[in-house]
């Protein structure tokens, strides 16, 4: 069975304050695009990681299915709604397709959300600090196939080079400012090369393992780094390809964005297959084909 998206929205950091309110401003907007009623999702599945006071507990995903008023009582709603935070950097997104396909192939039936965004935890991003990601937000909304349209398999590549934490709260200095304090370190000049060669090894595997012409597929990327998508497109034979267009990266909802940006310009033009790219830029990079109807 696959899954296919049906509606889906992009909140700029203009736009709500806090990585919870934009992350369930995506969730009303993708509902209201699609005519859903909240009462009708059974999923939604929150992949960001970098969230307003470092909270952990609860879910994150728990505060937006409330603000989102979605099934809120078990009591009277047509059927009880699950939600849940998964968290996997920029290959979240990947990750939720694949859990809301087994979960939709275990019932035959669904309507899913997955919402990914990101912002510092002090809600505005300090000058004085490293943060490399775009305070932003999206939403998509899935459904189980009725052909063969949609998710296929996720193509995972990873560095074999030992790995350092790349965002941690630092305990021991952040004093009485944990809840707005957060540490980014950037990758080294290495990594970033690694990191290119195992985005065109994730894309390359997966077009030849799906047999998908290049000629009639475009690419939708991340972009950890200016060019990124343009050099893997290049190496992989596909001419087209869209990336979120933002003023920096979305980290976990880069996928969405792109996805976004295509669909304003021209999807789905003459593509056969779209292949949804993630990728931090420096160790790890999923890639999924997506059949078009």
């Amino acid at each position: 069975m696959r899954i296919s998206i049906f509606a889906s929205a992009v909140v700029p950091e203009s736009d709500a304050l806090g990585s919870i309110d934009r992350s369930t401003l995506a969730v009303r907007q993708c509902l209201a695009r699609a005519g859903v009623d909240p009462s009708e999702v059974d999923l939604l599945v929150n992949t960001g990681i970098y969230r307003d006071d470092n909270l952990m507990e609860p879910a994150i995903s728990a505060l937006i299915q409330k603000h989102a008023g979605i099934n809120l009582s078990y009591v009277g709603q047509p059927a009880p709604a699950l939600s849940f935070d998964l968290m996997n950097g920029p290959c979240g997104f990947l990750d939720a397709i694949e859990v809301t396909t087994a979960t939709f192939g275990a019932k035959d039936a669904g309507v899913g959300v997955i919402v990914s965004g990101d912002g510092h935890p002090a809600r505005t991003t300090p000058q004085d600090v490293y943060f490399p990601y775009l305070p932003a937000a999206a939403a998509v909304l899935v459904k189980p196939s009725t052909d063969e349209s949609g998710f296929g398999r996720v193509y995972r590549a990873r560095s074999v080079a030992p790995q350092r934490p790349v965002g941690f709260i630092p305990l021991t200095a952040m004093g009485t400012e944990g809840r707005s304090t957060v540490m980014v370190i950037p990758p080294e000049e290495s990594a970033l090369e690694r990191g290119l060669e195992i985005a065109i090894d994730a894309a390359q595997r997966c077009l030849t393992e799906e047999r998908i012409d290049p000629a009639r597929t475009v690419l939708l990327s991340a972009e950890p780094r200016p060019g990124f998508a343009k050099s893997v497109a290049a190496a992989v034979g596909i001419d087209r390809y869209f990336t979120p267009e933002t003023p920096g990266n979305p980290h976990s909802a880069a996928l969405p964005f792109a996805y976004r940006a295509w669909l304003d310009e021209d999807a789905p033009g003459t593509a056969e297959h779209a292949l949804f790219l993630a990728a931090d830029g420096h160790s790890v990079a999923g890639c999924a084909p997506y059949r078009l109807p």
